[in-house]
């Protein structure tokens, strides 16, 4: 309990005076009436003295008036806060004190007289206005706030709950703010980092608020876009109320920071022209090396044309050129696998292209084939490692009999070996084929020279007797002569299309060249085995062979072109060619590609629009892998991941024929395949330096960190800065150390805009430069266009947090004094003069002898 009047308690003083004076009088009065009497008396002094039960409030403290000057507000009402604020001030003379709230926080004037100082209208910084407030009531008071509730900078809501622990509480009163129609750039966007020749897309992101016009409403103007001082696009656009964007393409041309910048011209009906501009930065890098590894001609002619034109430099070699150091690769920014089987690359090879992804951090990309992924023998090697396919084909079901021809050199040639013979290995290739055959399978084996001799008729395989006698066969394979390709395929592939058999699969092992040699029976020939199903894989054995011929009749029988250098080899892959019959990881029809998630290496590219395919190798995805695009069945057709440091990316149909035929002609064919590889580029080396601009309350700090070669901090080095402004005017200036290996220099960034920072550092008798780009936005004030209920939400909280009150709207009664704000309470006065009351009613039936027995 306390007392609001505390000091008339004084009167309780005249309590011993009456006792005094009954004491003179000779006691004439009972003295039960006496204390009757001095009773009621007191009761009447306490209840003047307003007792209320409850905690007194804080003393009254002096006052400050923050008055919002940010330009969300009307310049009129602007001008009647100033008013307001100094017609309270001068009321609460030394007492009250005025603070303009905008970016920054001035005081207002200390008397009439003096000419107002205004902050800086770009922001409305409520949370410096509250921390200005709570310093100058350092034993608390009250604060009265006049804004919009926009707020920027800091959180004011934490600098209320300071204010609230020191005793200073808040008073709002909520402002609306401007609602005139107001158009804006929000953002500026293109990608971070180019090479040199990469087209890229630039997107410009507006907004409307049509204020009081309704939400119908809409303006119409001119969007420009720049790159320094030459116009890249002017658009006549129409802007409806809510956000609309605006892609232009360009194509990055000169090495260096691009500087992009964006203005909407609308005339009248916009409020503001600060937020009509927008500005961004991209990097232009030298254009990548790029190594093309194939074992085609054509494919990789036709994709290293199409990087060339997307200013991608390539350089193209054959597997057997692959290096095998990995120093040599490092010239290189990502390389590129066409359709190259496991086999034609040693396992050193093949481990240097791993870590050329995982340790390097370089890019790579594998593109599909017939000789690719599994069908490439890619398990278990190195590929399979680096890339995010793994090469076990999804589970289909079980495919129905086949029909298997083996077409065996059986030439002079076939014999000539130091050790073990390229005929004997053919004889063994032969018999581990028909192990991997089921029994209900069908066989036949053809050997050739300048004729041809069926070793094996075509047959079913069957059970162990009838396979052993296959097998023995194949054993008693006597050594012929010359070589007759053409004729052996003439023989052999009519049998084969006759087989009752839904695969019909055969495989050419041949060391020579063919006596007759036409192209036109060939094509004939394999025209006539794809009508009926049949498809052709050859293996060249040894480096005789005539891999050009063998090469082109896998390419028209639809499989596999092999290599092998050393007769050792043609037992395995023989092997494989009759797994892969079996098993069949192709899969093969017309079908359209199905978006498995969005990916910037389809960057403007709808799935729509992708041209048909007519097959792919059957893979599986890792479980960390992005699949990019995928089949009708969900197998991954575009897949990529992070391997290590570097990025890999697996496609697993074709370049172009014969399962992209329909791409080659596609107008976004270069585009998609520049994308794709140079997602998987790595960034370029920025050097021993690093150069960035840091933010920091009240402005930015450059900052630059520089590293010896051997990661030691390079200390006293001589490091110049040159900053260009967006205005195109330069400044210079020094940087100096600040830590080790790190110097540093505020800025002083005030135009809204793209800057171009280049930082150069001497260190003993070396010079190291750096560029990067900057963008300092526009004030927030003009970025928000913000709903004005969440200014209010914002002051209704901090009025709430310190315990003040909201005021609904400005009247003259804002210039009187704030009531104190106490705690919940309540008078006690009236029990006490009650209590008179009744004590008063009790002396007079005392003295009238109403209350005697």
């Amino acid at each position: 309990m306390f007392l609001r009047n505390p000091l008339l308690l004084s009167l309780l003083l005249l309590l011993p005076l009456v006792v005094l004076f009954w004491w003179r009088q000779q006691r004439r009065m009972r003295p039960v009436i006496l204390v009757l009497r001095l009773a009621i008396l007191a009761s009447l002094i306490v209840a003047l003295a307003d007792p209320v039960f409850g905690t007194p409030p804080a003393p009254p403290g002096p006052l400050v008036v923050l008055v919002d000057q940010s330009d969300s507000l009307p310049a009129e009402l602007r001008a009647t806060l100033r008013a307001q604020a100094e017609t309270l001030a001068r009321e609460g003379g030394d007492q009250a004190r005025v603070l303009y709230v905008g970016a920054n926080v001035v005081s207002g004037p200390r008397s009439a007289q003096d000419e107002p100082v205004l902050p800086d209208g770009s922001g409305s910084d409520l949370a410096a206005g509250l921390q200005a407030a709570r310093a100058l009531l350092p034993g608390g008071g009250k604060v009265l706030v006049l804004s919009d509730g926009l707020a920027t900078g800091a959180d004011p809501l934490r600098e209320a709950q300071m204010a609230a622990e020191a005793g200073v509480s808040v008073d709002v009163v909520p402002l609306a703010p401007l609602r005139q129609p107001d158009a804006a750039i929000i953002d500026l966007s293109a990608p971070a980092r180019l090479r040199v020749g990469e087209e890229f897309p630039i997107t410009i992101n507006t907004r409307y608020h049509p204020g009081t016009a309704g939400p119908t409403a809409s303006v119409t103007g001119q969007l420009r876009l720049w790159q320094d001082e030459i116009l890249l696009g002017d658009e006549t656009v129409t802007l409806f109320a809510g956000d609309e964007s605006f892609t232009f393409r360009h194509e990055a041309t000169t090495p260096g920071v691009m500087r992009l910048r964006a203005e909407l011209d609308l005339g009248e009906g916009d409020s503001f022209d600060a937020n009509n501009r927008g500005s961004t930065i991209a990097v232009v890098n030298e254009p990548p090396a790029v190594l093309v590894i194939a074992n085609s001609a054509d494919e990789a002619l036709l994709l290293t044309d199409a990087l060339g034109r997307q200013a991608l430099v390539t350089q193209r070699i054959s597997p057997l050129e692959v290096p095998t150091r990995l120093a040599d690769l490092m010239a290189f920014d990502g390389m590129i696998l066409i359709d190259v089987p496991a086999a034609a690359l040693s396992l050193e090879q093949m481990a240097n292209i791993r870590e050329f992804v995982r340790s390097e951090g370089k890019g790579l990309v594998a593109v599909g084939g017939r000789t690719s992924f599994t069908l490439g023998e890619y398990k278990g090697t190195p590929l399979e490692e680096v890339l995010p396919v793994q090469m076990d084909p999804p589970p289909r079901p079980q495919r129905g009999e086949i029909a298997l021809l083996l077409i065996v050199d059986r030439s002079a040639s076939m014999s000539s070996a130091f050790g073990v013979s390229k005929f004997d290995m053919a004889k063994e290739a032969a018999i581990l084929a028909t192990e991997s055959l089921g029994p209900e399978d069908r066989i036949g084996i053809l050997s050739f020279d300048t004729g041809t001799f069926w070793v094996v008729d075509f047959q079913t395989v069957g059970e162990t007797t009838n396979r052993s006698q296959i097998q023995q066969a194949i054993l008693n394979l006597p050594i012929g002569g010359g070589t007759d390709i053409e004729l052996s395929l003439a023989t052999g592939l009519p049998a084969l299309a006759v087989q009752p058999t839904g695969v019909r699969h055969a495989v050419l092992l041949t060391d020579g060249r063919s006596f007759t040699n036409n192209p036109a029976n060939y094509e004939r020939l394999m025209e006539t085995a794809r009508a009926n199903d049949i498809t052709l894989s050859t293996i060249a054995i040894g480096d005789d062979a005539d891999a050009m011929l063998l090469n082109q009749l896998a390419r028209l029988g639809g499989g596999r072109y092999y290599f092998a250098n050393r007769p050792e080899d043609i037992p395995r892959l023989t092997l494989l060619e009759s797994e892969l019959a079996r098993a069949d990881p192709a899969v093969e029809g017309l079908m359209r590609a199905n978006l498995g998630q969005p990916h910037p290496m389809l960057r403007d590219f709808a799935p729509a629009e992708l041209p048909d395919l007519n097959g792919y190798v059957a893979t599986t995805a890792r479980e960390t892998a992005e699949v990019v695009l995928e089949a009708p069945e969900a197998d991954p057709l575009l897949a990529v991941w992070q391997y290590g440091l570097g990025r890999a990316v697996a496609w697993t149909p074709t370049v172009g024929t014969p399962w992209a035929s329909e791409w080659r002609t596609w107008e976004g064919f270069e585009r998609f395949w520049a994308q794709m590889v140079r997602y998987t580029l790595p960034e370029p080396d920025s050097g021993p330096i690093q150069v960035a601009v840091e933010q920091r309350p009240g402005g930015s700090r450059l900052v630059v960190d520089a590293v010896l070669p051997g990661g030691e901090p390079l200390d006293l080095a001589t490091v110049n800065a040159r900053v260009i402004l967006p205005d195109g005017s330069q400044r210079s200036f020094d940087i100096r150390q600040s830590a080790p290996g790190r110097y540093s220099q505020d800025l002083a960034l005030g135009l809204p805009g793209a800057y171009v920072l280049s930082v150069a550092l001497q260190y003993d008798g070396t010079r190291e430069v750096r560029e990067i780009g900057y963008v300092q936005p526009v004030p927030a004030e003009y970025r928000l266009l913000a709903n004005p209920e969440s200014g209010q939400a914002l002051l209704a909280q901090i009025a709430d947090i310190t315990g003040g009150t909201i005021r609904e709207e400005l009247t003259p009664a804002l210039a009187e004094a704030p009531a104190e704000r106490t705690t919940s309470s309540a008078g006690l006065w009236i029990w006490f003069l009650s209590l008179a009351l009744a004590l008063w009613v009790t002396e007079i039936a005392l003295r009238r002898g109403r209350l005697r027995r």
